[in-house]
């Protein structure tokens, strides 16, 4: 199910967003709305997985872009779509990648296209696989392919990103409840693999492996315990062997 997000502090403004939302050719029933007359009591809410939201610039008490700054601290794949009667983009607000800025007085016209496309972007980041976890009683979303690995720990799993990763604040080292062996269950058909027991690695960010060890793109090396050795160099050259078809098909 998709969760969209509406969040104005003018309640004609939100309820014409909500029209135009559920107008849409791209809006199915199945999809969950959810309004908010200012960003505390969205965040308030309890911070819940968002696939789409359309925020308010010029809300009383935190305004969009702080409200942005926010979700961006634990989605870093929501679509986000500015909206304003006046207010233009300045160069901080992209630190928090909008997808669209919407001029309130726009025609219905004009609007109602931006919707369709806003809720075709976000159709097409679901097709990414996402892990919803949890950071400090926080729920997190995180893409998959943006993960380089992830290592057990006593309690819980560390997980270390890209750097190219979209989560807000370049964060690049988490520490999450979930336990290794329950995400392997999630990722192992998504380019993950063993090399050792304790760790999973994103098959698309290793850069070299020999029989012993394997090298992320970060400059970190893992090494390849005996008992996964075998399956784990199997799991590799089927990757890249299917990688290599796909490009040559």
């Amino acid at each position: 199910m998709y969760h969209i997000v509406i969040c104005d502090d003018n309640t004609e403004d939100l309820k014409r967003f909500v029209d135009f939302v559920q107008s849409s050719r791209e809006y199915e029933n199945s999809m969950k709305i959810s309004t908010y007359s200012s960003g505390v009591d969205f965040l308030e809410a309890g911070k819940e997985a968002v696939d789409l939201m359309i925020l308010d610039m010029q809300m009383t008490g935190m305004d969009g872009y702080e409200t942005a700054m926010e979700l961006r601290t634990y989605n870093s794949q929501a679509v986000l779509a500015f909206c304003s009667s006046v207010c233009m983009p300045s160069p901080e607000h992209f630190n928090v990648q909008p997808y669209r800025y919407l001029l309130k007085d726009y025609s219905d016209e004009k609007i109602m296209q931006a919707v369709d496309e806003l809720l075709i972007e976000m159709k097409r980041r679901s097709y990414k696989k996402r892990l919803e976890v949890t950071q400090d009683g926080k729920a997190i979303l995180l893409e998959a392919e943006e993960i380089l690995y992830l290592g057990k720990l006593k309690r819980g799993t560390k997980v270390v990103l890209a750097a190219d990763a979209a989560l807000y604040g370049k964060v690049t080292d988490l520490v999450i409840r979930e336990k290794l062996e329950e995400l392997e269950k999630e990722l192992l058909s998504e380019g993950f693999a063993k090399p050792h027991s304790s760790y999973l690695v994103n098959l698309k960010r290793v850069r070299a492996v020999d029989n012993m060890e394997l090298l992320l793109e970060n400059g970190e090396g893992i090494n390849i315990s005996r008992s996964c050795r075998e399956k784990f160099h199997h799991a590799f050259s089927e990757f890249f062997s299917r990688k290599y078809r796909r490009r040559t098909s």
